[in-house]
């Protein structure tokens, strides 16, 4: 829709098709959450065995496969099944394809491994300082599956730019027996 100043008339403008395949993605585009709305703590992990509690797959039982926290959502193995209509290229078959959409957060539960019943969460440390979660209906601890614990990214092994090197990292800067600092020296 196209206005003019001067006359104050309101006519249809024609696009091309370009143009509106444009405007049609623009507006399927979501913005990202703003960080007031984002979950601070999340107590569901990779691996954990979670339950719906809303929804179409109310009360089923499954694993979380992966993590969005950008989107306050999680990738849930066999839950939430959605159709993807899949156009077919030159080596793959297209189709109709099944496969699991995202779950928002506050539409899952996590299981309590004593007692297999749906529960919150609270996170506390322990003596040695260790920070774990415990189930608030039983107070059992619930542990970080396999999968949580290790790493997707690996963390880089190789020395970058910024890295200081390993000789001056080791280099003995103190000696207590002498108390003196060798950077005080005038």
């Amino acid at each position: 829709v196209v206005s003019t100043q001067s006359t104050g008339h309101i006519y249809q403008h024609r696009c091309d098709m370009t143009t509106r395949k444009l405007i049609n993605y623009a507006q399927r585009l979501k913005p990202p959450l703003p960080e007031e709305k984002l979950i601070k703590t999340w107590k569901i992990c990779r691996g954990d065995k979670v339950m719906v509690m809303s929804g179409k797959d109310k009360g089923k039982i499954s694993t979380v496969l992966q993590v969005f926290r950008a989107k306050n959502k999680l990738l849930v193995e066999g839950l939430n099944l959605v159709k993807k209509h899949v156009k077919s290229t030159g080596e793959a078959k297209g189709g109709i394809f099944t496969q699991e959409a995202l779950i928002h957060r506050s539409r899952l539960a996590l299981i309590d491994p004593s007692n297999g019943k749906p529960t919150k969460v609270a996170l506390k440390y322990l003596e040695d300082g260790t920070k774990v979660r415990v189930s608030k209906k039983t107070g059992t601890i619930i542990p970080k599956s396999d999968a949580a614990k290790e790493r997707r990214k690996p963390r880089p092994t190789k020395d970058g730019p910024k890295d200081t090197p390993l000789d001056v990292v080791r280099k003995i800067t103190y000696d207590a027996e002498k108390e003196e600092l060798p950077f005080l020296k005038e």
